[in-house]
């Protein structure tokens, strides 16, 4: 029995989804609750969460999330966590506000990167100087200009947030659902609130709330953790004796039948963009089983347009798109359905018909080979952990998560032994009781319209600037010479190119069709052809039918447009037509079989055919408009680019603003046969005569199978043309401002610069000790930076800011401000250490894989590699200078797209050749 000393064991177990040993551990003099995840995953993973439940809207939770990191006793600088980003190592590092809890996690490849980060994370959440420095609470929470202003960068952010439709929505819905708990008020704050909360209300908060035996701390992955258990006890968990009581959650009497109407202020009311919210609570949390259950009945039920209680809701034309939504993670969980792009008087009937669907559904019973579908695909997906976050940071958020509401951190990282049980379930008749069960009471119900804004009534410094100073600064030595590339083997087969890279786990089977010959108008067709396949019937089975073998048999499928600038000489685009598999090698037939079917067999004429275009359509184009809102500079990024970047010119074309009027102007048509024509003549050019490589990343013995399958599928064909570059004429340079609903702005500056790596040294020192100061401290601004790209274009932005015009004259003064400044070495060590460790980001194994073979095709070699990290580690500080110089003469040809506020846009037009409305 190993031994703690310090600590008393709670448990000890083996977990094979986390592929270790799970340990829960309670630190006997704080009371804090520790989880240890011991496997050989060597990206290192550390988490602290904290229970914080918010009593009103002034999003102090939130606030005080970005204060602990602005300098603390032991790193009493201006912020830490800004000069981590500079020169740490991590692969993760962040901080989030949830509803009921905070939670600070990062995780590194490191080990002395590790130790360094998690001495700061403890210093900044434990010992924090925001509780003596009432400057930290001005500039993150909020403080009034000397016109009156209100400003601040946790302010400005929940401007941005809260001004779409769907975040309003959402918290109209928390507040009838939970009038009387925490859940019911707004975790990241309510601009209209947030100048309620008071500096002296911000420090008995976070007293209250940030003690040792209110946290959960996660050390996760290969490492000793014995060392890292006694650095907890000894510097920091046994100086913090337990609190008189933890503040608690409380339970909400639940709150059916409740309906509420809210409006949405525009400047554009449109009759058709009501919306629709119908709320449902799911059960206790700790039935873990239960709300597992729910969300594989969900995704049987509406996890596409096919699926039976979607289909029965799009059929009566209430409105464009349902969504769906559940969240399992709080106390009391919660299902919506999100009714979009309806009428107020559609909106009206949507709950009686969700009432009958349900019922209809019922009278039949749920089809078993559904749910088995589903139940298959959401456990391919518990085992493969998609997505970017690294495991150890979701294990430390889970942790904090099952912490939170039962006690145990383990709770949340078992899950095999309730897909088995579920598996039993599913024969008897399960799902159909708990599907009567959850929408059996009357939903909460919130209807939004939108309406035409109203009329506006008249009427001591503890921190220093100094640099960080940490036990083991990182240095350019530890990056070590990179992570090399596992070379694919290739040859022919079928008229195809077969690759190879060999790989443990989860199988990937990767089909890359070639688009090089592709005219630029012909681009949105393909990208638009990727999301309607899903849709349509096969000769064989029927959408929803073949939906659900994909389900049953692979873990995710999909195809979307793609493309690359290459290393190859002249710099070719390599445009592609992807459709990309995860699967378990067993399953590798059916892969190919099931691949054939969805991509060359489905019917994309007729009716059926005609109705799931105008469907999707109408559905893409609500999406981006909701995006425009959210994410509106990397739409500014893309458009401004498109004028010195192939790459970039087809990627706006398949998903920008051109992609947004294209979809628009199929709208207004309404041709859809015609359309559904064009498409098929397309696919049959594309799949059926364009040059083909398939990747697998898989076994021997899975090579071996798939030479087998390729010659008789469908995938087959006896020749095919070259691939070629792709190519269009680039337009001139136009500066463009975009007006979108909502109180924030995203501004952009882009121009053309050749490919150089030491350029990305520049990117860090320009992000992190200029636009950081200048947009973020000072403006006000959520976010902000530089970014050097692959395909030749460099760009400032910032996101979320409150400014336009102001941002851009910042924007300006950058390159002046940078060449004039000194640099030590230990400056550009921590600017080189920062820029080089992101080049060898550990991935998830999907990522690595589509990473691989995107290398492939750009021609990318471990010698290219290795260059250009040296070019990069050599850069000191009379290069940064001049590199400095430089930009601000490739400044000078850059293009200003923005999309902000009409007040923002109109008092900035001198700066825009054309202003659009979207």
């Amino acid at each position: 029995m190993k031994q703690y000393p310090g600590y008393t064991l709670v448990k000890r177990e083996e977990c094979p989804e986390q592929h270790g040993t799970l340990t829960v551990l309670t630190h006997d003099v704080s009371g804090a609750a520790v989880l240890l995840v011991e496997n050989e995953d060597d990206n290192k993973a550390f988490g602290i969460g904290f229970g914080t439940f918010p009593s009103d809207d002034t999003g102090v939770f939130h606030i005080l999330e970005h204060s602990v990191l602005a300098g603390s006793e032991k790193y009493p600088v201006k912020s830490p966590f800004l000069q981590l980003l500079k020169s740490s190592m991590a692969s993760f590092l962040n901080a989030m506000t949830f509803p009921d809890k905070t939670v600070y996690p990062f995780a590194t490849p490191n080990e002395t990167d590790f130790k360094n980060l998690m001495d700061v994370y403890l210093n900044a959440v434990f010992c924090p100087l925001a509780m003596v420095d009432r400057g930290v609470f001005e500039q993150e929470g909020w403080h009034r200009d000397e016109d009156g202003t209100v400003s601040g960068v946790v302010y400005n952010e929940m401007q941005g947030a809260l001004a779409t439709p769907d975040a309003q929505l959402q918290n109209a819905l928390s507040r009838a659902m939970f009038p009387d708990t925490a859940y019911g008020f707004v975790s990241g704050g309510d601009p209209a609130s947030i100048p309620a909360l008071t500096y002296e209300k911000y420090v008995r908060v976070y007293r209250r709330h940030y003690s040792a035996d209110n946290c959960c701390i996660t050390l996760y992955g290969k490492m000793d953790m014995a060392e890292k258990l006694d650095f907890l006890d000894e510097q920091y968990l046994s100086h913090m004796p337990k609190s008189v009581s933890r503040p608690r959650l409380t339970v909400q009497d639940e709150q059916a039948g409740v309906r509420l109407h809210i409006p949405y202020y525009t400047e554009k009311p449109e009759p058709d963009e009501a919306q629709c919210a119908l709320a449902w609570y799911t059960g206790a949390f700790a039935d873990r089983e239960r709300q597992l259950g729910v969300e594989i009945l969900l995704d049987a039920l509406l996890g596409n347009n096919q699926s039976p209680l979607k289909a029965a809701l799009l059929e009566e034309k209430l409105g464009a798109d349902i969504d769906v939504g559940f969240d399992d993670s709080t106390l009391q969980p919660t299902l919506e359905l999100v009714l979009r792009g309806a009428t107020e008087a559609s909106a009206g009937k949507f709950a009686a018909a969700v009432r009958n669907a349900v019922d209809g559904i019922l009278e039949k019973g749920i089809p078993e080979e559904l749910l088995m579908a589903s139940l298959n695909s959401t456990e391919f997906a518990s085992l493969e952990r998609p997505g970017s976050i690294p495991d150890g940071v979701l294990d430390a958020i889970h942790a904090s998560t099952g912490w939170l509401h039962t006690g145990d951190p383990a709770l949340l990282l078992h899950t095999n032994g309730l897909f088995a049980s579920l598996r039993e379930k599913l024969e008897k008749g399960w799902f159909n009781e708990l599907l009567r069960e959850l929408f059996a009471p009357a939903p909460v119900e919130v209807i939004q319209v939108p309406a035409l804004p109203k009329k506006e009534e008249e009427g001591r410094a503890a921190r220093t600037d100094g640099k960080l100073v940490l036990d083991h600064p990182l240095t350019a030595a530890d990056l070590g010479e990179g992570k090399k590339l596992t070379p694919g083997r290739g040859g022919m087969l079928a008229g195809a190119e077969l690759l190879h890279h060999p790989s443990a786990g989860s199988t990937y089977l990767n089909f890359y069709y070639d688009i090089g010959n592709a005219a630029p108008e012909e681009m949105p067709y393909l990208n638009l052809l990727t999301d309607v396949v899903d849709e349509l019937d096969t000769g064989k089975h029927t959408a929803q039918e073949l939906n659900t073998l994909r389900n049953t048999w692979l873990g995710r499928s999909g195809a979307w447009v793609d493309g690359w600038t290459g290393r190859q000489p002249g710099r070719p685009v390599h445009a592609k037509l992807v459709a990309g598999m995860s699967l378990l090698e067993r399953s590798l037939e059916k892969a190919v079989e099931l691949g054939g079917e969805w991509l060359y067999e489905t019917k994309l004429t007729g009716p059926q055919a005609e109705a799931a275009m105008e469907r999707v359509v109408s559905q893409q184009k609500l999406m981006m408009e909701q995006r425009f809102l959210r994410e509106g500079h990397a739409f500014a990024s893309m458009r401004a680019a498109t004028h010195f970047s192939v790459e970039a010119a087809m990627n706006e074309r398949c998903s920008g603003v051109s992609y947004y009027h294209f979809l628009c102007g199929l709208q207004e048509e309404a041709d859809w046969a015609g359309l559904g024509r064009r498409l098929e003549a397309l696919r049959e050019k594309v799949l059926g005569g364009n040059a083909l490589t398939v990747s697998l990343h898989g076994s021997d013995a899975a090579l071996d199978t798939l030479k087998k399958l390729l010659p008789g599928s469908a995938f087959a064909a006896g020749e095919r043309r070259a691939a070629v570059p792709y190519t269009e004429e680039l337009t001139a340079p136009v500066n463009e401002a975009f007006v979108i609903d909502g109180g924030v702005n995203y501004d952009v500056l882009a121009w053309p610069m050749e490919r150089r790596l030491e350029r990305k040294v520049l990117a860090r020192v320009m992000s992190y000790e200029y636009l950081w100061h200048s947009i973020r401290e000072v403006g006000g601004a959520y976010g902000t930076g530089m970014v050097t790209q692959n395909d030749d274009v460099e760009y400032l932005y910032t996101y979320r800011d409150p400014h336009l015009a102001e941002s851009y004259e910042a924007f300006a003064a950058g390159p002046a401000e940078l060449a004039g400044r000194d640099y030590t070495e230990n400056d550009m060590n921590e600017f080189i250490v920062g820029a080089a460790a992101k080049l060898d980001t550990p991935r998830k194994p999907r990522d690595e894989a589509a990473a691989t073979d995107c290398k492939y095709f750009c021609g990318i070699t471990d010698e290219m590699n290795a260059a250009e990290r040296k070019s990069l580690c050599s850069v000191d500080a009379a290069a940064l200078k001049a590199e400095a110089a430089d930009l601000s003469v490739r400044m000078e040809k850059g293009v200003r797209v923005a999309f902000g506020s009409k007040e923002a846009v109109e008092a900035a037009k001198a700066l825009f050749d054309r202003v659009e409305t979207l």
